[in-house]
């Protein structure tokens, strides 16, 4: 398991009857960031808290850093972070405090808190609660930092930011995982899915029922690849040729869905070299990550920013 931060084997959690996760199994890698996509009541809180020891494992087990959930559930807590969708800091504590009170949870090094404010431009004297809800995430990840865990578990990173807010946690996501940190994140926002994780699982139901890399999830979802370009002139002898794509045109732009690119492309060619016109335009797309989740799970993706299991 050396080049793997996470190993989750049959990861089974009950409440009563009700499975709220099905025996899941997944890998993450050393230094990747992955992301647990899904609808309200998939799984995806549940498994975050199995794997951060917040909830007991019913059955099979998971290794993080290493050690094992089931039997040394003491040294995944120490070697964790974690980032809840909803702070747990204290509002009444300035920053510099509740880093301060979290560090000695941990017996981490006091340089650390220091550092942290200084590297993520924290008002280490103004209380939490008069934070913006930037400076909040922002504080609320420092947080989580403080005791420099290897992994680090993010819930909704986003989750209630503006705009502005939330490209800059994403900057913060990003900086880190260049720094190595592994990240564990489950996100309702599909921007964050398209801009963030490394590899992806969609859960469904308690279980996962896709996971990869963004290009080979979105190769899962039937429209295929999405050819736009822009010809002069156009004809009615190119669009006859083309009619078995079934074209629309969008803003002046001719667009087709195609199982194979490059076979297209090879016959746009022939084309132009037959009929004389110029290609003025032309781009390639996957469908985006939205699609693949609405393709696959038959569901809009949940706007509530954060869903209870």
């Amino acid at each position: 398991m050396a080049r793997e931060a996470i190993v989750a084997q049959k990861l089974t959690k009950r409440y009563g009857e009700f499975i709220a996760v099905n025996s899941v199994s997944f890998r993450v890698k050393k230094g990747e960031i992955y992301g647990l996509l899904g609808p309200n009541g998939a799984g995806k809180t549940t498994t975050v808290r199995m794997l951060t020891t917040l909830t007991s494992i019913t059955s099979g087990d998971a290794w993080v850093n290493g050690y094992s959930l089931k039997n040394e559930r003491l040294m995944v807590k120490k070697s964790i972070g974690l980032v809840p969708d909803v702070s747990n800091l204290y509002d009444e504590l300035s920053v510099e405090e509740n880093l301060k009170f979290i560090s000695k949870l941990y017996n981490a090094p006091a340089e650390n808190i220091k550092r942290l404010i200084k590297e993520f431009e924290l008002p280490a004297k103004r209380k939490f609660g008069k934070l913006s809800s930037g400076f909040k995430r922002r504080a609320t990840i420092a947080a989580a930092l403080v005791h420099e865990p290897e992994i680090l578990f993010m819930d909704e990173p986003t989750s209630n930011l503006d705009v502005r807010s939330a490209k800059g946690v994403r900057a913060l996501v990003r900086s880190l995982n260049l720094k190595g940190m592994t990240i564990f994140m489950t996100t309702h926002n599909m921007l964050d899915a398209e801009l963030l994780p490394h590899r992806i699982a969609i859960m469904e139901k308690g279980k996962i029922i896709a996971e990869g890399k963004r290009g080979e999830l979105k190769k899962l979802v039937g429209k295929g690849v999405i050819v736009k370009f822009s010809v002069d002139p156009v004809s009615s002898s190119l669009l006859k040729a083309l009619s078995n794509y079934s074209p629309t045109f969008d803003e002046g732009r001719i667009s087709v869905s195609v199982d194979d690119a490059d076979d297209f492309l090879s016959l746009l060619f022939e084309l132009r070299q037959d009929l004389g016109f110029k290609i003025t335009y032309l781009s390639t797309e996957l469908p985006s990550i939205e699609e693949v989740f609405m393709e696959l799970t038959g569901e809009e993706p949940c706007p509530c920013g954060g869903c209870p299991i």
